[in-house]
C-alpha cells in the first residue's frame, strides 16, 4: 500500500489530512472523534484575546447554494458556501490550554495536535506563545487571516483582529521564532495583497511553515429592509468553490519559498488533495467538507488517493509534490490560433432546447425541425455551446487541419514565445 505519511517541521503525520480550526475542532471530544475517524491532525479552534469572540449568536450558521441546487443530500455541489459568526474559541486562555492538554491525552500519538493563536499587539502575542509553550500541543498556528473579525462597519472601525494583523505579522513571527518552544506555522490572509509576496516575507521573518490560505469576506442584504443578512456585519465567505484560489496561492508561493506549506481552503474531493500536493503542499487542512459530510469523509479520500497512487506507480504521496509546477506558464505563452475546430451536433442526443442558440455570440446556431444546426462559416469553435448543453449533444471537434472558412483571428499563433 502506498505511503501517505508526511513529515512536517519534524512531526510525522500519518496522512496529509488535518482538521482546520473551526467548529469541528472546538473541543477535545470533537478532535478525538476526528482523529479516530482517520484525520492525521487537528488545529484547535483558535484562541483570541477579545471577550466578544467567546460568545456566539444563535443560530449562527447560514449555508448558501446547497439545498436549492438539486440532488441534495446525495449530491453536494461545489458551489455551497458556509458563513457564520464564530471568530474564535469559546474558551478563556487558561481553559484553552487545559482543553489542549485533555485533547493530547485523549489522542496520544495517534494524531498531531495544533493550537492556534491570534492577537492584536505584540505583548499579547508573546503571552499567548508562552501560554502554548506550557501546553501539550505538538505545534501552534499563528493566525493572521480571519476574513471578517477585524472588518469595520460604515460608522466605526473594527478591532485589530483577523486580516488586520497581517501588517504586524513579520514582527510577531520574529517573536515566535525566539519564544516558541514548539514548531509553528503562519496562516496568511488572502485579502491583503499577493499571497506569494507575503509568503516570501513570512519565510524571511523566520516562519518554518506556511498555511495557505483563508476564505474571503462578503456581505449580503435583505432588499426589503436594506439590512445586512444573516448578521449586520461583513462575514466570512468560504467553501469548496474557492479551491482554485487556494491552488493558485500555493502554485505561486511554492517556487519562491523553502519551507513546507499547509494547504487550506476548498478541499471537498480526494482529487483536490492530489492537486494541492502537485502544486507544492505537504498537508491539507479542511473544514467545509467535514461540516456537510462529517468527520468520516476522510476515509474515502484516503482510500481513493491510495488507489490513485498505486495505479500510477507511486510508492509515496510525497513523490507528487510540486509535480504540476513545471507546467504552469504565463498567458502569453499559451498555444493559440488552433484551426479546424467547429461545433458538431449529435442529433440523437439533441432535444432542441435552444440553449446553444441563445448563447452563441457568433450567431452560428439555429433550431430547425427540433434540432440544433450549426452554420460552419459563422462558427468560431469557441466551445461555449458544448459547455452549456444539458444533454452533451454538441461538441467542439477538430474537423480539419486548417480552417474550412476564413476567421478574423485564424492566423496561427502556435509558438511559445
Amino acid at each position: 500500500m502506498p505511503d501517505l505519511s508526511v513529515e512536517l517541521c519534524g512531526l510525522n503525520f500519518r496522512n496529509p489530512f488535518i482538521l482546520s480550526s473551526a467548529t469541528p475542532t472546538k473541543t477535545a471530544k470533537n478532535i478525538k472523534k476526528g482523529i479516530d475517524s482517520g484525520w492525521a491532525g487537528a488545529v484547535m479552534k483558535g484562541l483570541s484575546e477579545y471577550e466578544h469572540t467567546r460568545v456566539y449568536p444563535r443560530p449562527r450558521f447560514k449555508v448558501y447554494w446547497l439545498k436549492d441546487q438539486g440532488g441534495y443530500p446525495k449530491i453536494i455541489p461545489r458551489s455551497f458556501v458556509i458563513t457564520d459568526i464564530e471568530e474564535g474559541s469559546h474558551l478563556s486562555p487558561e481553559d484553552y490550554v487545559k482543553e489542549l492538554n485533555v485533547t493530547k491525552k485523549l489522542v496520544g500519538e495517534d494524531g498531531i495536535i495544533i493550537g492556534q493563536i491570534t492577537a492584536g499587539d505584540l505583548e499579547t502575542w508573546e503571552n499567548f506563545i508562552e501560554l502554548i509553550n506550557g501546553s501539550k500541543a505538538d505545534m501552534v498556528e499563528l493566525n493572521f487571516s480571519c476574513p471578517y473579525a477585524g472588518e469595520p462597519g460604515t460608522q466605526e472601525e473594527g478591532v485589530k483582529a483577523g486580516w488586520a494583523t497581517m501588517y504586524m505579522a513579520e514582527e510577531a513571527i520574529k517573536l515566535a521564532r525566539k519564544k516558541s518552544a514548539i514548531p509553528f506555522s503562519t496562516k496568511i490572509s488572502s485579502q491583503t495583497g499577493e499571497v506569494d509576496e507575503w509568503a516570501v516575507k513570512f519565510e524571511k521573518a523566520g516562519a518554518p511553515c506556511l498555511t495557505l490560505s483563508h476564505r474571503i469576506s462578503f456581505i449580503d442584504f435583505d432588499i426589503e429592509t436594506a439590512k445586512p443578512i444573516p448578521f449586520p456585519c461583513i462575514l466570512g465567505f468560504g467553501g469548496p468553490y474557492l479551491v482554485g484560489f487556494s491552488l493558485k496561492y500555493i502554485a505561486k508561493s511554492a517556487p519562491k519559498v523553502n519551507v513546507p506549506i499547509m494547504a487550506n481552503l476548498g478541499m471537498l474531493e480526494w482529487t483536490d488533495a492530489i492537486k494541492y500536493v502537485m502544486v507544492g503542499a505537504s498537508t491539507i487542512q479542511s473544514c467545509s467538507a467535514v461540516m456537510v459530510h462529517g468527520y468520516e469523509v476522510v476515509n474515502s479520500w484516503i482510500s481513493d488517493i491510495s488507489k490513485y497512487l498505486e495505479e500510477h506507480g507511486y510508492s509515496s504521496i510525497n513523490e507528487l509534490r510540486g509535480k504540476a509546477l513545471q507546467h504552469i506558464m504565463p498567458p502569453h505563452k499559451v498555444k493559440r490560433g488552433h484551426q479546424g475546430i467547429y461545433a458538431v451536433v449529435d442529433k440523437q442526443k439533441c432535444t432542441g432546447c435552444g440553449i446553444c442558440k441563445r448563447t452563441c455570440f457568433y450567431f452560428a446556431i439555429d433550431i430547425k425541425e427540433g434540432k440544433a444546426v450549426v452554420d460552419l462559416p459563422k462558427c468560431d469553435g469557441c466551445g461555449l455551446c458544448s459547455e452549456l448543453c444539458p444533454e452533451d449533444a454538441i461538441s467542439a471537434v477538430k474537423l480539419s487541419e486548417k480552417d474550412l472558412y476564413q476567421r478574423p483571428d485564424s492566423r496561427p499563433y502556435n509558438r511559445r514565445i
